[in-house]
């Protein structure tokens, strides 16, 4: 089993920054060589929807008052469309309906503010069009201070172009320093000395776990190098089941350097291939941010829990190679957050207070505490400095989504 959460939906996160909603309804098909028909309500719309097509991006809004509200849609043109609720000055959004298809409404709720707002409308296979500008004067009510919601300056792909560059060179040199780490613990299993190949597994798996391999990053060769049997028929005995988890288990269950060498050798390969082969991936800009996020909470369910340890009990400097991954993420996308994300230095305190919370865990003597030894207090501090950090980090990957041209 490789380390991946079930994806229930699309990787699409509430911010606190923006609200986001996802339209439900389907696309009704259309007659070939027919244009379809503009969709009609039989049973008529509210009042005070808003009604959005491919020329026309809530004409009939007019006045807003400030405060929570939910903002009706309705698609009245034929196109699935995304909408924004934007400042048409700046181009900062306060929420969006991603998909809402011909026919349907639905609700974005948000808290306004004084100040200027429109809906700008991006039709499927159609330029963007904003609506007129709505002026809020006032302020939202003392029971909703401090909850207007913010603004969040769309990224696009063009800014997205030099952080992917820099990850690519991130992930590379990484593999490169993994490398010769891998062939070390190869080198001790070929000559026989296991307590060298213990000591050289952990600087090796750490090594690999800081490039973000959360989340089938790395595709079936992120699955030979760092997968768990869990889910192979036969468990720690499948065929199947290898890279440095194998080799784990079998450094800290008694096996032979005899039966380690052919694992340590397909080990070896995956890392050659992959670093042969990531040089030329098509990297998906929307990953960057994914990433940051899925790093530590892949780290969460499968090292904090313990899931992972296949003997050597060392999750939890695991842990510590995550935080190295998700700092290097977050260093990358700083120039991108920083006027966007007002929870970084949150988030950097977070990652921080983790970190100091995982090496107490590391030993005078080298080794690591195994998270089924820790206290009860240690125990809950760590999941609750994960947890934590985890919550600020998944507003990144919306923030960080390619959207809207910022012209």
């Amino acid at each position: 089993m490789s380390k991946i959460l079930p994806r229930l939906a699309s990787p699409k996160v509430v911010l606190p920054l923006t609200a986001v909603v996802v339209a439900s309804a389907a696309i009704a098909g259309t007659a070939l060589h027919h244009a379809p028909a503009k969709p009609e309500y039989a049973a008529g719309l509210p009042s005070d929807a808003l009604t959005v097509d491919a020329y026309d991006c809530g004409a009939d809004w007019t006045s807003a008052k400030p405060g929570k509200q939910n903002l009706l849609i309705a698609n009245t043109g034929i196109e699935t469309t995304e909408v924004y609720l934007v400042d048409p000055g700046s181009g900062a959004i306060y929420g969006e309906l991603v998909g809402l298809a011909a026919g349907t409404t639905d609700q974005m709720p948000v808290v306004l503010g004084a100040g200027t707002y429109a809906l700008r409308c991006w039709p499927a296979d159609a330029d963007p069009v904003t609506g007129p500008a709505v002026h809020v004067t006032g302020s939202a009510s003392a029971a909703m201070a401090g909850t207007v919601t913010p603004g969040v300056l769309p990224v696009s792909r063009e800014d997205l172009t030099g952080p992917v560059k820099q990850y690519q060179a991130y992930v590379e040199g990484g593999l490169g320093t993994l490398k010769p780490l891998v062939g070390k613990l190869q080198a001790d299993l070929a000559a026989g000395n296991l307590d060298a190949a213990r000591a050289d597994w952990l600087p090796a798996h750490q090594q690999y776990e800081r490039l973000g391999g959360a989340y089938d990053a790395f595709g079936d060769l992120g699955d030979a190098i760092d997968g768990l049997p869990d889910d192979l028929p036969g468990g720690v005995g499948d065929s199947g089941f290898g890279g440095f988890h194998r080799l784990e288990y079998g450094l800290w269950h008694g096996q032979s350097a005899a039966q380690l060498t052919g694992p340590a050798a397909d080990l070896a390969s995956s890392v050659d291939k992959l670093a042969a082969q990531f040089p030329t991936a098509q990297i998906d800009p929307l990953q960057l941010g994914l990433r940051t996020h899925e790093i530590l909470e892949d780290a969460v369910r499968f090292e904090l829990s313990g899931q992972s340890d296949q003997g050597s009990g060392t999750t939890l400097a695991t842990v510590e190679a995550n935080i190295d991954g998700t700092q290097a993420l977050l260093g990358i996308l700083r120039p991108l957050l920083t006027p966007r994300d007002p929870d970084l230095p949150r988030i950097d305190a977070a990652l921080t207070r983790l970190r100091t919370l995982t090496e107490a865990q590391h030993r005078a003597d080298g080794s690591w505490t195994p998270p089924a030894q820790l206290t009860t207090a240690q125990r809950e501090a760590l999941n609750s400095a994960a947890g934590g950090a985890v919550e600020l980090l998944a507003p990144v990957a919306t923030i960080c989504e390619p959207r809207l041209d910022k012209s």
